[in-house]
C-alpha cells in the first residue's frame, strides 16, 4: 500500500530498520533545487547503522544536523557505521558539521570513471579521511559490497574481503583503496 512517510516515519523488513530522515514536505515546499529535498535513510540491522543520503545538499545536511541537536532520536538515526556518501562526492556536501554528526567507519562514494564532473570533490575526500571513514570509492574499486550480521562489518570491492573494525580508526586516504 502506497502513502505518504514523513522523517521520523519507520518501516521494519526482515529485522532491517529503515527511518526516514528527510525530506520534510513544509521545509522543501519553497525550494527549486530538487537535490535539497533527497530522500535520507537512516538502516540499521542489529547494532550496525547505514546512512543513505541520496544527492542532499548542505543545506539539507544543516537542516539534519539542526534536528539531530533538538531531538535526540534523530541524532541517534543520523550516527552510521556506513556513509553513502551524498551527491557522488560533490564539493557542494559532506559538510564538517555533518560528519561530525553521522560519524562514519567506511564512506562509500558512488561514481563514474572519468566523470566529467569532477567527482568525487579532493576536499569532500579529505574531510571524509579527518573524520577518520575509510573511503571506498566505485571509480577505482567498481562494485562494492557492504554485508552485516548486525554485529560485524564486512566490504568486498576489487577481488578484495576485509572486515571493518569497530574500534579502528583506518588510514583513511582515497589512495588507500
Amino acid at each position: 500500500r502506497w502513502r505518504r512517510v514523513t522523517p521520523g516515519d519507520s518501516v521494519v523488513l526482515d529485522g532491517v530498520v529503515l527511518t526516514v530522515l528527510a525530506p520534510d514536505s513544509a521545509w522543501t515546499a519553497a525550494l527549486d533545487d530538487p537535490n535539497l529535498a533527497s530522500v535520507v535513510l537512516g538502516v540499521r540491522y542489529g547494532r550496525v547503522r547505514f546512512l543513505l543520503t541520496g544527492d542532499a545538499e548542505a543545506e539539507e545536511e544543516d537542516w539534519l544536523v539542526a534536528r539531530a541537536r533538538r531531538d535526540p532520536a534523530i541524532a541517534a538515526a543520523l550516527r552510521a557505521d556506513v556513509l553513502k556518501v551524498a551527491h557522488h562526492g560533490s564539493r557542494t556536501s559532506t559538510t564538517p558539521p555533518f560528519l561530525a554528526a553521522v560519524r562514519p567507519r567506511v564512506a562509500l562514494v558512488s561514481v563514474g570513471a572519468g566523470n566529467t564532473y569532477g567527482h568525487p570533490s579532493p576536499s569532500v575526500v579529505a574531510r571524509l579521511a579527518t573524520a577518520g571513514a575509510e573511503v571506498l570509492r566505485t571509480d577505482r574499486l567498481g562494485p562494492i559490497v557492504v554485508r552485516t550480521d548486525g554485529r560485524r562489518l564486512e566490504v568486498e570491492a576489487a577481488g578484495e574481503r576485509w572486515t571493518v573494525r569497530r574500534d579502528a580508526t583506518p588510514a583513511a586516504n582515497d589512495d588507500a583503496r
